[in-house]
């Protein structure tokens, strides 16, 4: 029987020399190219979303757009846009090892996913990260906090006694502000809030509020107002809103977020 060898060491990616001495990329795009090469990892697992990017690198969505659009054209970065089975939507990145400028090599097919690929004459090989441990960047018309001053949905959730923000949580997280575009983060911070206010702590609850708003065709924090004031008038029988404790027990009914 052959020996193998297995490493435990993990959480590292490879950041090519040719990158940082690139003088046509700025430093902002070298550091986004070596955090997603980190995330791209060994084994090229997913990276974080635009949000969580935004996030932890501290900068805003678009200082983002302008640097990852500079990878792009000088052809490290090449970029999908694919719909998954759960209907949420995801962008597959490439990170190009040897680019040509201008041009992008084929994008390598992951199995089960059907991926257009693009013929580029020449021998670049790039590194296909597809979804997998956490998420891959999402819609990038998000809404980031970090320019506006508006507390982040991952920062609300971590200090208003969810817990910890695992790593399922902030793909789901990531995925409902993609899909609620302009107002996403609101929309996700308003969701959280009302699981707040009704004792409910757990993002399974969270979730299926945002759930039954994206069904009813929310796109906005007026639409949720108008949403509830329906929901009270067929509950009550009247133009008021159900308050207090009647709200609080009312929420606690699975029932109430269908």
């Amino acid at each position: 029987m052959a020996d193998s060898i297995t490493s435990s060491v993990s959480g590292y990616g490879l950041v090519f020399k040719r990158v940082m001495k690139d003088t046509n990329l700025n430093i902002e795009a070298k550091a986004l190219y070596s955090y997603l090469s980190a995330y791209a990892g060994s084994n090229e697992t997913a990276f974080p979303s635009v949000s969580l990017i935004c996030h932890e690198l501290g900068i805003s969505d678009k200082r983002f757009q302008k640097y990852r659009k500079q990878l792009e054209e000088q052809g490290y970065l090449s970029i999908d846009r694919q719909r998954t089975d759960n209907g949420f939507s995801k962008n597959i990145y490439t990170i190009e090892h040897n680019p040509v400028s201008g041009n992008f090599v084929p994008v390598q097919n992951v199995p089960g996913q059907k991926l257009p690929g693009r013929n580029v004459p020449g021998q670049n090989v790039g590194t296909t990260i597809n979804s997998s441990t956490i998420n891959s960047i999402t819609n990038n018309k998000e809404t980031i906090n970090s320019s506006s001053g508006q507390q982040s949905p991952f920062d609300f959730y971590q200090e208003n006694g969810f817990g910890m923000l695992k790593p399922y949580v902030a793909e789901q997280i990531s995925y409902w502000i993609d899909d609620f575009k302009d107002n996403g983060n609101e929309i996700v911070i308003e969701a959280m809030k009302e699981s707040v206010n009704s004792n409910v702590t757990n993002w399974k609850y969270v979730n299926s509020i945002l759930k039954s708003w994206y069904n009813d065709g929310v796109h906005t924090i007026e639409d949720i107002k108008v949403r509830n004031n329906k929901r009270s008038y067929k509950s009550t029988g009247t133009d008021g809103q159900l308050t207090g404790q009647a709200l609080k027990d009312a929420m606690q009914d699975p029932d109430y977020w269908d």
